[in-house]
């Protein structure tokens, strides 16, 4: 079972925009590149279980909804 990591990327930065955060104030929060949570946002790398739940506590979104029906 692969998880789409482009949805998962849409998801976040959906999150991250509803927020008023920018890539900028996000990936310093998440002590990560903004090229890096760009590449993650676009769904061309992946973001850990551990980074996730970092982004999800400062976004105050569950990871049940980021990862909810991302996989084949």
């Amino acid at each position: 079972m692969a998880l789409d990591y482009n949805i998962i990327g849409e998801r976040l930065k959906k999150a991250r925009v509803e927020k008023n955060m920018t890539q900028e104030k996000l990936a310093e929060q998440l002590d990560v590149s903004i090229a890096f949570l760009s590449r993650i946002e676009r769904g061309s790398s992946h973001i850990n279980l551990k980074r996730l739940s970092e982004f999800c506590t400062i976004s105050n979104v569950s990871e049940g909804y980021i990862l909810s029906g991302v996989s084949d």
